[in-house]
C-alpha cells in the first residue's frame, strides 16, 4: 500500500499567491513620486511644484506619508559616547504624518539613510541624540490620520559635505525623496 504523503503548506501554489498579494499591498505605498506639500512654516501649506532634492522643512508628500526633515544637529558625542574615531554623528529630528486611512509602519533601518558627495551611504546609528532620548524614535506605527515626531541618528565621516537625507517610501522599493542637509 502506497502512503499519500501530503504537500507542504508553502509548497502550494495559494500560499505563494496570498505572499505576492501582501508584498504588492506593502509595497504599493511606495510606488508615488514625491512632491512638495508645503514648509514647516505657519505661513504656508500649499502644494509646491514638483523638485527632485527637497530642502529642512519642506512637507514631501510620497504615497499617503507627509515627511519633514524639522531640524539637523551635528555631534561629537558626550562625556560617555562618542563616535569612532574619524566619525562624528548627525542627527534628525524628523515627522512622518499618514495621510491614509490604515496604519502605517515606518523602520528607521530599511527606510532612512543619509548619503554624501563621495556617494557613501550612511545607515542608521545609535548616537547620543538617540539615547537622550530613548522613546522619540521613529521606528513603530503611525496610525491613520496622524503623526509620528522624533530623531533618528547617523554616524557620517567627519567633514563629509553634499549630505543628503533620503527617505524610502517602502522597505520594498518604490520612490524615494532626497532632503539637502545643508553640508
Amino acid at each position: 500500500m502506497e502512503k499519500e504523503t501530503k504537500k507542504k503548506f508553502y509548497k502550494k501554489w495559494w500560499f505563494w499567491g496570498i505572499v505576492v498579494i501582501v508584498l504588492a499591498v506593502i509595497g504599493s505605498n511606495g510606488n508615488t513620486s514625491p512632491q512638495k506639500v508645503g514648509e514647516n512654516t505657519s505661513t504656508s501649506n500649499k502644494v509646491v511644484e514638483k523638485s527632485t532634492t527637497f530642502k529642512v522643512g519642506d512637507q514631501i508628500k510620497l504615497g499617503n506619508s507627509i515627511v519633514t526633515v524639522n531640524k539637523v544637529e551635528y555631534s561629537q558625542g558626550g562625556q560617555y559616547t562618542k563616535p569612532a574615531e574619524g566619525n562624528e554623528w548627525v542627527n534628525l529630528n524628523v515627522t512622518i504624518e499618514n495621510t491614509g486611512s490604515s496604519q502605517q509602519y515606518v523602520t528607521t533601518l530599511g527606510q532612512m539613510f543619509i548619503r554624501d558627495a563621495e556617494k557613501n551611504s550612511y545607515q542608521v546609528a545609535v548616537t547620543n541624540k538617540a539615547m537622550e532620548n530613548p522613546g522619540f524614535g521613529l521606528d513603530g506605527s503611525v496610525i491613520a490620520q496622524s503623526k509620528r515626531t522624533g530623531w533618528v541618528g547617523f554616524e557620517i565621516k567627519k567633514g563629509a559635505t553634499g549630505l543628503q537625507f533620503q527617505y524610502n517610501g517602502s522597505m520594498f522599493g518604490g520612490k524615494s525623496a532626497l532632503v539637502d542637509l545643508g553640508r
